[in-house]
């Protein structure tokens, strides 16, 4: 295992507060464009109440996420130097927003369907107990699916590998990293209910509406991906052996010249002003002395 010193969750976030900030900054953008088209639509096809409909949002905005898993990652991996906000969000949306767009689908479809599905069980086990098992079933479908959308992003911002092994690899640690996954949900279902108890707890309705806007748009983002990529990164760091890579990167092996030798082990020299087309011995095989300097 790598072993390297990482300051605390708070001090990490804090030292990088101006990256973070300007990261929830360049998502919001997207994230109010995008809300405000969606529910525009829902208003003028009078879907603003249905959940599957403003929940079109998500695809819609989810590839931007790329950029955010970037700057959080990059954060957790600084060491303590300086990360670029908009350097690394513009590196993670180039180089990952195809793959967000997938998982920007497949995630608004698993969180309808795990939605309407733990609804409609809960109201049949209510009236009859045997529900309870799907009830249950679904449950842990969801987590499972959850657990997975919390390593996906930072597996695909971090490793290039074939979309099946993201896949793969997501699932692996949703199961292998079971108890960090939970303190994940935790932490992250605490920084959104500490944002909205503040905003619930303000004299005015007014003012309410505020501090949900300002925490939505400007600490919820990375916030919530912090908590997902400062637990599980050193994960994925240590099973992918990353240091180790980034090390080997740094000092690349040079390829070695190999110097033609005779039968006896003595080096051959190449006379430029001999006859090309003559044959010689090299290594127990028979080539003209014109191809010598290609072996």
């Amino acid at each position: 295992m790598i072993n390297h010193k990482k300051d605390g969750f708070f001090k990490l976030y804090f030292l990088n507060f101006k990256t973070m900030f300007l990261g929830n900054v360049f998502f919001s953008v997207p994230l109010i464009i995008c809300g405000g088209i969606v529910y525009g639509i829902s208003l003028f096809i009078r879907q603003s109440e249905n959940l599957w409909f403003l929940g079109l949002i998500i695809p819609l905005v989810y590839p931007f996420f790329s950029g955010v898993t970037q700057i959080t990652k990059d954060v957790v991996n600084s060491r303590q130097k300086s990360v670029s906000a908009w350097q690394s969000f513009r590196k993670g949306l180039k180089n990952n927003y195809k793959y967000f767009i997938l998982y920007g689908i497949l995630l608004y479809l698993a969180f309808i369907i795990s939605y309407y599905s733990l609804i409609f069980y809960y109201r049949m086990a209510v009236a009859e107990k045997l529900f309870y098992i799907p009830l249950f079933v679904a449950v842990i479908i969801t987590l499972f699916v959850i657990f997975m959308s919390f390593s996906l992003p930072i597996l695909t911002v971090t490793l290039n590998l074939e979309l099946r092994h993201y896949f793969k690899n997501a699932a692996l640690m949703a199961i292998g990293e079971l108890p960090m996954n939970l303190y994940v949900l935790v932490t992250t279902c605490m920084l959104i209910s500490a944002c909205f108890t503040v905003s619930v707890m303000t004299p005015y309705a007014v003012t309410g509406f505020i501090v949900i806007g300002v925490t939505l748009f400007l600490v919820l983002p990375t916030g919530i991906s912090y908590c997902s990529v400062y637990r599980l990164y050193p994960k994925i760091e240590d099973v992918f052996a990353l240091a180790e890579r980034e090390k080997n990167q740094n000092f690349p092996i040079k390829p070695v010249a190999v110097v033609p030798t005779d039968d006896d082990g003595n080096p051959i020299s190449v006379d430029n002003n001999s006859n090309s087309d003559d044959y010689v011995f090299v290594n127990g095989m028979m080539i003209k002395k014109s191809q010598i300097n290609h072996h």
